[in-house]
């Protein structure tokens, strides 16, 4: 099945009227290749297989229905409306487009690949477990009192059988089928997901004339955090003290968010070209637009998939993942975020 990451509506708002074919179509940007003009909004950001579950063949067309459903519909209504200079922010449109930004944000190919960094970082700290001789004498005891509570045997767990727990588990997150339905997974908890803190924060809107157009990414959803010295750090995380948010709706039109967190820098007034090069630092492969620019490519190739999710951008390495990975063998269930 092919889903989309990016909707159909979306991508139309900043498609061309082509003569030839009659139909709406993209100027597509793509790094080391020259703007391409036939790029078709039903198609451009479909992919194979994306929401796919290696153990439930029904979950695809579900997720895809549910986000039509619950989160595009709702948006679809009023987003030709925001780019007129009448429009304004109801409660109902906020609490929408809250959830349509977060569901932009899970479902691109860009989160979709942080998944597999995510993976990575935990069988590096599971296989650094079985080195730590203090917390394996922890889980030999953990696991001995289970075993003896549940009135199994009368003998203490061996320091072989946990390792072998631990590297069935590594097996487990090695497997591409486990990392593509934990994705899948991460999808299904974000969409009952409420982000407070961009649900209560401040929402704009920049504008920009015709002939200087934003772009919208592959990862259309951007963030970044604006250093003392005024460069720009793309890929903060959400809950991050002056993060800054952005999604283009259209060519002259681009939703601004300051999500309600600490807030220590004066803001300064987001420039297209600026957000243009989030838009390219965060997208995996291409960005779409109404017009062919030289002024855009150039952007495009020199920062095009420069920031990717889970490593340069949205990064999790600060989280002691060998701590949390012990907590869970200890049963303890620790919280943890991965865009914080």
């Amino acid at each position: 099945m092919q889903s989309h990451t990016v909707p159909r509506k979306l991508l139309e708002q900043f498609a061309y009227d082509d003569p030839v074919t009659r139909s709406k179509r993209l100027w597509r940007y793509r790094k080391g290749q020259a703007p391409w003009p036939k790029a078709s909004p039903r198609t451009a950001t479909r992919w194979n297989r994306h929401f796919a579950d290696p153990a439930n063949a029904a979950k695809e067309a579900e997720l895809e229905a549910r986000l039509k459903r619950e989160f595009e519909d709702p948006v679809n209504e009023f987003i030709e409306m925001i780019g007129f200079r009448t429009f304004f922010f109801t409660p109902a449109n906020v609490r929408a487009l809250t959830g349509y930004m977060t569901m932009l944000f899970t479902r691109s190919r860009a989160r979709r690949g942080a998944s597999q960094e995510h993976a990575d970082i935990i069988i590096e700290a599971l296989r650094s477990l079985l080195t730590d001789e203090q917390r394996l004498a922890e889980l030999i005891g953990k696991y001995t009192m289970d075993v003896i509570g549940r009135r199994l045997a009368l003998r203490m767990v061996t320091r072989e059988e946990v390792a072998a727990a631990i590297e069935n588990t590594i097996a487990k997150h090695s497997s591409t089928d486990e990392t593509q339905r934990r994705y899948v997974q991460s999808v299904e908890t974000m969409m009952d997901f409420a982000d407070e803190n961009m649900l209560n924060g401040h929402w704009g809107i920049l504008r920009v004339e015709p002939d200087q157009p934003f772009v919208i990414g592959d990862a259309p959803v951007v963030t970044w955090e604006r250093s003392d010295d005024n460069r720009l750090h793309f890929g903060q995380g959400f809950a991050r003290p002056n993060v800054e948010a952005f999604l283009p709706v259209s060519p002259t039109a681009c939703l601004y968010v300051l999500p309600r967190v600490g807030r220590t820098r004066p803001l300064l007034a987001p420039s297209v070209v600026e957000v243009n090069m989030a838009q390219a630092a965060l997208a995996t492969e291409h960005c779409f637009t109404n017009v062919c620019s030289v002024d855009i490519d150039a952007i495009m190739q020199r920062h095009l998939g420069t920031v990717r999710i889970g490593i340069e951008g949205f990064s999790v390495r600060h989280i002691d993942y060998k701590r949390l990975m012990f907590d869970i063998l200890m049963g303890r269930h620790p919280q943890t975020a991965a865009t914080q």
